[in-house]
């Protein structure tokens, strides 16, 4: 792999531009490399959802599960995408039955979406599978391996401000 010539190289740290830490190149190849696997994980987990969906479709239905119901702009913006673009995929969603739409109790205006049963049943179908698989992974790595990834992927979602399991809503199917 060439490296390009304004990237620092391979496993170097310190300072750059504006007091920004720089970041291990090497850290960085390899969590390039483990989101394509997980993420191939993921692809393969949507299969076993009892009706078709997209990767963006199930985040939607995650976000809802995890956070409760959001406005087509606040799932815009979890999503980063435009709110057209989120309607659209709410509007699907909705036609399956897997969300269904109600007015805001604080604002009226506002529109609210929400995860329906199906759509909870959808989310645990797929996170069954991808648990599976990823035990699967992991069950080929020695015990300080885990230990140590369990280290990493705690400060890495703490970054990322992903919600942890024991921090989403408690729904049931």
């Amino acid at each position: 792999m060439s490296q390009q010539p304004d990237t620092p190289p391979r496993g170097t740290s310190g300072r750059t531009g504006a007091g920004r830490r720089s970041v291990d190149q090497t850290l960085v190849e390899e969590f390039l490399t483990a989101s394509r696997a997980l993420i191939g994980l993921a692809v393969h987990s949507l299969g076993s959802a009892p009706v078709d969906v997209t990767a963006p479709q199930h985040r939607v239905l995650v976000l809802l599960a995890g956070r409760g119901p959001q406005s087509v702009t606040e799932v815009a913006e979890e999503l980063g995408v435009n709110r057209s673009n989120a309607t659209r995929i709410c509007d699907r969603l909705e036609r399956a039955g897997l969300v269904r739409r109600s007015p805001s109790a604080e604002d009226g205006r506002v529109v609210r979406v929400d995860v329906t049963p199906d759509g909870l049943a959808l989310v645990h179908a797929v996170t069954r599978s991808r648990r599976e698989e990823i035990e699967r992974v992991l069950r080929g790595m020695s015990a300080a391996e885990r230990r140590s990834a369990v280290r990493a992927l705690e400060a890495f979602n703490r970054a990322a401000g992903e919600l942890e399991d024991s921090a989403w809503v408690r729904r049931t199917v």
